[in-house]
């Protein structure tokens, strides 16, 4: 425990804790799952907070204007196994961010790092719900570093301020989520295309977290990285090169051009040719704020990025 402690406070990560592997699952239905097994026992949960102050001219999801968490909180994670797996030999260390089997709210909240929102995602102390989540699987027993602890308030404010109503007493109605919405494929309906319209977000939604009591007066993230290269606006045309190697660019650059005509009071498809069929074709649709394991959309820290649970 001690070494782990001394690599997280190395490379920067604010907070970690760790829970029995067995505590959660069901796995998520991906390629990530073919790599656990029964010898696996503890997931090392982290941190990785990611709000930078606020941006009022931002259009961008704040999670989606700081640099790719994947590279980021990714890199520290593969540094942190592999040094792991140097200084204790014979032992297996795997690190997942986003594309990972495990239900990762509910892995954090066993792990002590927070509690889970009406809206889904981890609330956690100082930092709120604007946090990624990683984690690091071993075969390892590790003891419990703090006990689950913490409540969400159950103000209900996140379910009535939902743009699209999308949040429920019993879970997320995903094809509702603006966020989701918003990163969809193909012509969005008329009804889809005045929501976003209304919010001036032409991808994710903050809604729900901007709201929560739990998120007001948060620290700024401690990690330098999220403060380089950032991203607040993107403006028609949006070129392949802006969108590369950033978390809304998984899509390509036809659904915020999309996005960004249909705030300009237009009719657009995702290949940017304007539709005016009545009501909108739904076309391909693959992002699941459950599971689908990483494909960095929707609903939870949900599907935002990043955090998905079931």
């Amino acid at each position: 425990m001690e070494l782990i402690e001394n690599l997280t406070k190395a490379l920067g990560i604010p907070r970690w804790g760790t829970a029995p592997l067995d505590r959660c699952g069901p796995y998520l239905p991906c390629r990530g799952a073919e790599l656990l097994n029964q010898r696996h026992r503890t997931v090392i949960c982290f941190l990785f907070p990611y709000f930078t102050g606020e941006m009022p001219g931002r259009n961008l999801s704040r999670y989606a204007c700081v640099p790719d968490y994947h590279r980021v909180a990714g890199g520290m994670l593969r540094q942190m196994a592999e040094s792991l797996s140097e200084q204790l030999p014979g032992h297996e260390f795997l690190p997942f961010v986003d594309s990972s089997p495990i239900r990762e709210v509910r892995a954090a909240v066993e792990a002590g790092l927070g509690c889970r929102g009406e809206n889904g995602l981890l609330i956690a102390p100082d930092y709120g719900s604007y946090v990624f989540l990683g984690e690091i699987v071993t075969d390892l027993a590790l003891p419990p570093r703090q006990p689950p602890g913490g409540h969400c308030l159950g103000c209900g404010k996140c379910r009535r301020q939902c743009p699209g109503r999308a949040i429920g007493k019993d879970g997320i109605l995903t094809e509702r989520c603006l966020s989701h919405i918003t990163q969809k494929r193909g012509e969005l309906t008329e009804e889809e295309a005045r929501l976003l319209a209304s919010t001036g977000i032409i991808w994710g939604c903050d809604r729900c977290q901007e709201i929560c009591p739990m998120n007001q007066d948060v620290k700024k993230s401690p990690i330098p990285a999220f403060y380089q290269d950032r991203v607040e606006r993107l403006e028609l045309p949006v070129t392949r090169g802006e969108v590369r190697g950033r978390a809304f660019g998984f899509r390509g650059p036809g659904v915020l051009r999309r996005n960004l005509r249909i705030m300009e009071g237009k009719k657009a498809d995702t290949r940017g040719e304007y539709s005016f069929r009545e009501g909108g074709v739904r076309l391909e649709d693959s992002s699941d704020h459950e599971g689908g394991c990483g494909d960095g959309s929707a609903v939870g820290n949900l599907t935002q990025p990043e955090q998905k649970d079931g």
